[in-house]
């Protein structure tokens, strides 16, 4: 019998061993707003953030921390803190390198399709965001014993006193930063400008009663960055910037926005998507009123049905195509539930790179629900918390999974027909809703020979 390492114990290779690490040294950054400490939905809305950091930038390990101070009532944040932003823009030279228009709901759906259970308590921990919960059955009915109550991830994030203050930390998602296989902002790079819009006041928080308002102050934003302390390797590195720039990837949305008039009947919604890649197309349904509601989840709500009425079916038609092939039915009530395809391509489409499936933690009971609730607290009990939707019309357009693969998306750059939506619903309430379309994109990062920094996607 011939010996090698193919049928010997991995514990006996005594010559398979790690490498020593090149030589560096690594700092946490900081990087503050440079217009200013505080800022309001009404008045100072903007915050900038200057990136500038003298080696590589790990931008996955990102995060910013910011404090919210709340005025005349109680309060709770809207999913987590990520819902006090609405936009997302990040520049360099003034080039628009990355752009995500509603932000605070896009950031929601992707933590709650993205997420782990450990993900889960670290998103409450740092984020105010939803934790596990059990709704009670405690009614004073005999018939209540024994029964089972289903435990899910809440929408309800954390509540803040009137007059307190609480410090939240979130991550940002964006393509550049979280990219493909965990690449640094390399050294050399240009400056950066995040640039942060807030999100109306109600559309950040959820309340019962009265008028809470709220101050996002003191925003930093923390990354790991380190230098190579070794000739050889930086010598090499700067001649292939030198040679030819260096290219990475990433994943990040485009924000199409459509109004849904409430009339029963087939819509077609125009989702004018231009891309190179489109990894998947991402549909959330929600009042049309939703961002000025207090009492709603402006950012955490998203379903099949507002109450009065539902979608019972939808398809994707891109250049003339139906995708998916065959339309997706969809049915909330007790009586003939279907809604297992509907969640099949969203948890598909939301796949990070190189997964088929996403992380969700959405159970069924939360894909039937109205997207129309109302938060109410009375008595000490925050009602509801559990019972928002977070039902989502989506298609994957994935070829393949492998993350070693670019351009595994639906290339929509040239085509010459619109990209449309059609889904058919009943009746809706007075007002209709408001369709949120992401287009999940692969976006293609150019770092030049002088520097400079660009994008296509």
């Amino acid at each position: 019998m011939d010996i090698s390492n193919a049928n010997i114990p991995k514990s006996m290779r005594y010559g398979l061993q790690s490498a020593t690490a090149i030589q560096a040294s690594t700092t946490l950054a900081r990087f503050s707003s440079i217009n200013g400490t505080s800022f309001t939905p009404s008045g100072s809305n903007q915050i900038r953030l200057r990136v500038s950091a003298q080696g590589f930038l790990d931008g996955d390990k990102h995060y910013l921390e910011f404090k919210i101070t709340t005025a005349a009532n109680d309060c709770h944040v809207d999913t987590s803190a990520a819902s006090f932003i609405d936009r997302m823009r990040i520049e360099a030279n003034g080039v628009v390198i990355e752009e995500i228009n509603s932000f605070g709901l896009y950031a929601s759906i992707q933590q709650t399709y993205n997420s782990d259970l450990s993900k889960v308590f670290k998103l409450a921990s740092q984020s105010g965001a939803g934790q596990l919960e059990i709704k009670s059955l405690d009614t004073g009915d005999a018939g209540d014993a024994g029964k089972i109550s289903k435990c899910e991830v809440g929408s309800l994030g954390e509540g803040i006193t009137a007059t307190h203050s609480k410090v939240f930390c979130i991550q940002l998602e964006s393509g550049l930063l979280k990219n493909h296989h965990h690449k640094a902002i390399p050294e050399g790079a240009v400056e950066l400008d995040i640039i942060l819009t807030l999100a109306g006041n109600n559309q950040a928080v959820v309340a019962s009663t009265g008028a809470p308002t709220w101050i996002l102050s003191e925003p930093t934003l923390y990354a790991p960055v380190y230098r190579i302390e070794n000739a050889d390797v930086m010598n090499a590195y700067r001649q292939t910037v030198a040679a030819g720039g260096i290219m990475w990837s990433g994943t990040t949305a485009k924000t199409y926005i459509n109004s849904v008039a409430n009339s029963a009947g087939t819509k077609s919604l125009q989702i004018n998507d231009r891309s190179l890649s489109c990894l998947g197309l991402v549909t959330a349904l929600r009042d049309a009123g939703v961002n000025s509601a207090l009492a709603k989840y402006s950012n955490g709500a998203y379903g099949f049905s507002d109450g009065t009425g539902s979608v019972s079916r939808m398809v994707y038609r891109i250049n003339g195509v139906n995708y998916p092939n065959s339309d997706i039915n969809i049915a909330v009530g007790e009586d003939g539930l279907n809604v297992g395809r509907a969640y099949e391509e969203a948890i598909k489409a939301l796949a990070k790179n190189g997964k088929a499936y996403s992380d969700a933690n959405v159970s069924r009971h939360q894909l039937q629900k109205s997207f129309n609730l109302e938060f109410t607290g009375t008595d000490g009990k925050d009602t509801k918390s559990t019972e928002v939707p977070k039902g989502l019309l989506a298609v994957s357009l994935k070829k393949f999974d492998d993350n070693m693969l670019r351009m595994t998306g639906l290339n929509t750059s040239a085509n010459s027909s619109p990209n449309v939506l059609e889904f058919t619903h009943s009746t809706l309430a007075a007002g209709g809703c408001e369709a949120t379309t992401y287009a999940i994109v692969e976006a293609f990062y150019q770092l030049s020979s002088t520097g400079s920094l660009s994008v296509a996607m």
